[in-house]
Formats: structure tokens, C-alpha cells, sequence
């Protein structure tokens, strides 16, 4: 009888034990397959959801965030993953065979494969809950209400006086800079230059301009400035409009804000400007034709610097390039040279 039982209990081991075995290996090896389709069904649904919102931002003239283009990435990397596993060729030899011990060892690797993207996927699905999709991206330039640009303006102008203000800008000590002149002698034109060349070398995070005028507006002036910086106020008020604008200037490490054509002290306070000791990052460059205007605006006497009208040789070597080739004709009376050199 033991003998018997022996023989029994040898036949299930090598029978009902293998076929309970492959059993569940099938049940689970079908399940992970089906649990892979649905997941990457839904991931394959948020990109959709996602791409539709990427198309609409940038029809509305944003950036998209890295991390949105990033995940992006990452969701074609899965899914791909998972579609090289749904149709890898090895699944066919992997059909139920009552005593084939190999095919449930490839269903147990092709299933833990299965697993293992599941979880990816799902990790990715997580990582796709955005915030925001894109952003406005903050103007190049000047201020679209700063005077239009003269054909002048293309003249070089004075090189030590550009080096002296850059030297000023970059002097630890410096927080309110002026330039100084007659109307006309190109003081928008030196700041703009000047500008230009803080942001090639990088010596601010964020340069923005305004042109200030004889009658300034607050609020105009604050929407210069603000847009420069992408910011988009909901505050109605000057008052609300200046402490959230002062918030955001608050934010660059390094700042130069430059105020153009000042022609009386203007209230940097009511304009959300922070200065002195508020932020050592902001720096002040600003123009007028009155040097006791800045003064008034507490740039040291040090940190100013008076823009001369041009010189004779100046004059007609200007004269020359807005002109063209119009100056080479020998009938050019001489003394419309002389008008144009005085």
C-alpha cells in the first residue's frame, strides 16, 4: 500500500503539480498582458490630452516647459517599450503545452517584462499632472511705446563714454546711474547700445527699458516694464499694480532698469521700482536732459556723465552715412558742407 501511494504521490508530483504550475503562470502571464494593454491605453490618452493642450499653447504664442516636452519624451520611450513587448515574436511559442517547461519559463520573463512596464507607465501617468503647460515668454527689447528708432541712430557713438558707463554699471558701489544732454545729442541711442552690450556679456539677469516722457504715466510705465518681464497684472490700482511689480523685480538677482527721457523727479516708489538698499541687485541707468533731474533721482555725482553734442568731423561723417552715396557728388556746394558741419 505504501508502495502504492508512493507511486501515487510521484505521478501527481510529475503531472498535477507541473499542470497547476503552467496553470497559473497562464492565468497571470494573460493578466499582465491585459493590465500592460489597458495602462498604455490611458498613458497613450493623456499624451493625447497633453499634445492637443501643447498645440493650443503655442497657437497662443507661449513656450512650452521643458518638463512637459520631457515627459512627452518619456511617454513615447514607454509606450514604444511596451509595443516591442506586445508584438515580440517570442509570445507565439509561449501557447499552453501541457508539458512544455520551457514555454513557462519564457511566459514567466515575458510577463515579469509586462509587470515591470506596467509600473513605468503608471509612473509616467503620475508625472503627467501639470500645473501649467507653457508660459509667455518675456519681450527682447525695449518698451513698444519707446520712440522709434532714428536713422541716426546707426552712428557710433561715442566709445569712452560707453566704456565709462559700463564700468559705472559694473562697480559694486553703483545703484543709480545718469547720462545727461541736449535733446537730440543721442542719449536713447547710447543707452540702447549700452543695454545691448549688458546682455551680451551677461552682466544682468534681465534688462528692461521705458521711456519715462515730459508727462510720464504710472501705469504705462509699469506695463513697460512688466511686460518686459512677463508679467501680467490683475491689481486695477497704481498702488496694487506697484507692490506687485516691486514683488517681481524683487525676484531677478541682477537687474538694470532703465529709465529714458526723465525730465522731472519721478516717484520710484508709486512705480514699484525698489531702490537704495531695497535690492542691491536693481541698478538705475537713466536719461535727461537736466543733470539736476538726476541729482534729484539720487544718482551720485560720480555716477553721471553728460553726452556732448557731436563734433564737426562727427557731424558730416553721420551726415555721410544717413546720406549715402549722395555726398560724392562733386556739385554738393561747399557751403551746404559748411551748413551741415555747424
Amino acid at each position: 500500500m505504501e508502495i502504492l501511494s508512493s507511486i501515487v504521490g510521484t505521478v501527481a508530483e510529475h503531472t498535477v503539480v507541473p499542470i497547476g504550475r503552467q496553470a497559473s503562470y497562464l492565468i497571470f502571464y494573460k493578466g499582465n498582458f491585459s493590465m500592460l494593454a489597458y495602462h498604455v491605453e490611458k498613458l497613450e490618452d493623456a499624451k493625447e490630452r497633453i499634445t492637443h493642450a501643447v498645440e493650443e499653447e503655442r497657437r497662443n504664442g507661449k513656450k512650452i516647459k521643458i518638463v512637459v516636452m520631457n515627459w512627452l519624451e518619456r511617454v513615447d520611450e514607454v509606450i514604444e517599450k511596451a509595443n516591442q513587448l506586445q508584438k515580440d515574436p517570442r509570445r507565439a511559442n509561449a501557447r499552453c503545452s501541457a508539458w512544455s517547461f520551457p514555454n513557462l519559463i519564457l511566459r514567466h520573463r515575458l510577463s515579469s517584462k509586462a509587470t515591470k512596464i506596467v509600473k513605468d507607465v503608471n509612473e509616467v501617468q503620475e508625472k503627467g499632472k501639470f500645473d501649467r503647460i507653457g508660459y509667455l515668454p518675456t519681450l527682447d527689447g525695449e518698451a513698444s511705446s519707446s520712440s522709434s528708432t532714428r536713422g541716426g541712430e546707426i552712428y557710433e557713438t561715442r566709445e569712452s563714454l560707453k566704456e565709462n558707463i559700463m564700468k559705472a554699471l559694473a562697480h559694486h558701489n553703483s545703484c543709480n546711474i545718469g547720462v545727461y544732454g541736449l535733446g537730440g545729442v543721442g542719449k536713447t541711442t547710447l543707452v540702447r547700445e549700452v543695454a545691448e552690450i549688458s546682455k551680451q556679456q551677461k552682466l544682468f539677469d534681465a534688462v528692461v527699458t521705458t521711456h519715462v516722457t515730459k508727462d510720464p504715466e504710472i501705469k504705462t510705465i509699469q506695463g513697460e516694464i512688466a511686460d518686459l518681464l512677463g508679467l501680467r497684472f490683475v491689481e486695477e490700482t497704481i498702488f496694487g499694480r506697484a507692490h506687485r511689480l516691486r514683488q517681481r523685480i524683487m525676484m531677478e538677482k541682477n537687474i538694470l532698469v532703465i529709465l529714458d527721457d526723465i525730465w522731472t523727479q519721478l516717484d520710484l516708489k508709486k512705480v514699484g521700482i525698489p531702490f537704495g538698499n531695497e535690492h542691491n541687485g536693481c541698478k538705475l541707468l537713466m536719461t535727461s536732459r537736466n543733470l539736476d533731474v538726476l541729482l534729484e533721482m539720487d544718482v551720485p555725482k560720480d555716477f553721471t556723465f553728460k553726452l556732448e553734442p557731436m563734433s564737426k568731423n562727427e557731424t558730416w561723417e553721420l551726415f555721410q552715412i544717413m546720406a549715402g552715396d549722395v555726398v560724392k557728388d562733386i556739385n554738393l556746394p561747399k557751403n551746404v558742407q559748411v551748413c551741415l558741419l555747424w
